[in-house]
């Protein structure tokens, strides 16, 4: 099977607080001799994550980034992403990584007290 699609790069946060939204950017490469559509996907816990492209024409040679986003569980999760390149037929997975992301905990804060108004009764 002939390798056209390299993820070079997963850049993600290491932490994130549950709700957040979590931006994934994927760095592909096209390292074909020609023209390809490249297409990335990626899933944590059989999650899908949502991306800003479906597929972009890469050009020999060129990196692209693909972002993707989703919202932080309540626990740690290990994204995993795929690249895929369409042969002129069908998708073929190319390429895989992953990242892991762990859930920050954030602690309150607590600056004090002190009385604002005080009445002598």
């Amino acid at each position: 099977m002939p390798v056209a699609a390299d993820i070079i790069k997963i850049d993600a946060p290491s932490s994130a607080p549950v709700g957040e939204t979590v931006i994934v950017d994927v760095s592909v490469k096209n390292i074909s001799g020609v023209d390809r559509y490249i297409a990335v996907t990626g899933v944590y816990d059989s999650t899908s994550l949502t991306w800003q492209f479906d597929y972009l024409l890469v050009s020999p040679g060129q990196t692209v980034v693909m972002r993707g986003w989703f919202t932080m569980p309540s626990k740690k999760v290990r994204v995993t992403v795929s690249s895929w390149y369409w042969d002129g037929s069908k998708w073929v997975s190319d390429d895989t990584g992953y990242v892991d992301i762990a859930l920050t905990v954030l602690t309150p804060e607590f600056a004090g007290f002190g009385i604002s108004e005080y009445n002598r009764v």
